[in-house]
């Protein structure tokens, strides 16, 4: 066969792998370049790589998941400020410390996966409901980790969070942790994160979520993404007081 006829046989299946991205809706990506030149190449990676750089995070899926966040942080300050009313919460001399990690097989409106607990320690048993109420809000990890594949369900694509709050003598510290496709991946979505943020504190002035706002950090490390809420003791009273309001 001579070269010429290889070329055009080369770019007629090229072609037809072109079409038939479109037809079923796929992104051709990087296939246009590759049409110009023999070298062998892996469809499939060639797509996978495209959506992996192209998709965004929904921004209203995102800002929904920031809103829940803050939303049940408040809620659990306002819980511990009820019961410092009612004498049963005493910030001055209460411990607590909860954690749990969760898998959670991607089915549309799951809840039934691994809830592995790790920990759940307090000095004051009037607290265990609140706590174990505010634990299970932080269960599912704000619908922000990746589906990944997991041995624990057969290789189905499953989410992996975990949570740890714990109240000690130097101060109030929440933490939840997602696990994403890969390090570049947890980088790309922080910056989204960021974003979503922001965009909830412009919308949101009250007294009580400027504090939470200002105790609140995100970030990544390897392939997860970390929010954390870290209130000093010594300022536990004054919040608990604004939250009253």
């Amino acid at each position: 066969m001579s070269k010429k006829n290889q070329n055009t046989i080369f770019y007629l299946t090229t072609l037809s792998v072109y079409l038939g991205l479109l037809l079923v809706g796929g992104t051709p990506c990087v296939l246009a370049q590759h049409a110009a030149t023999t070298k062998a190449f892996e469809l499939k990676d060639e797509i996978e790589t495209c959506d992996d750089l192209d998709k965004d995070p929904d921004p209203v899926s995102l800002g929904l998941s920031v809103k829940i966040y803050f939303e049940d942080v408040d809620f659990f300050l306002a819980g511990l400020q009820q019961l410092s009313r009612r004498g049963i919460f005493d910030h001055e001399r209460d411990r607590f410390e909860v954690s749990q990690d969760t898998l959670l097989p991607c089915i549309d409106a799951n809840k039934v996966g691994r809830y592995i607990p790790r920990k759940f320690e307090l000095s004051n048993a009037g607290l265990s409901s609140h706590l174990r109420r505010f634990g299970n809000l932080l269960n599912d990890g704000y619908s922000l980790a990746d589906c990944l594949q997991n041995r624990h369900f057969a290789d189905q694509e499953a989410t992996e969070s975990k949570f740890a709050f714990r109240l000690d003598n130097n101060d109030l510290n929440i933490e939840v942790a997602v696990k994403k496709r890969s390090a570049d991946h947890a980088n790309r979505f922080l910056s989204h994160l960021d974003r979503a943020i922001l965009v909830f504190k412009e919308q949101n002035k009250a007294v009580n979520f400027n504090v939470i706002f200002d105790a609140t950090r995100v970030a990544s490390k390897d392939d997860q993404i970390f929010i954390v809420t870290r209130l000093p003791r010594a300022g536990l009273d004054a919040l608990l007081a604004k939250n009253a309001k």
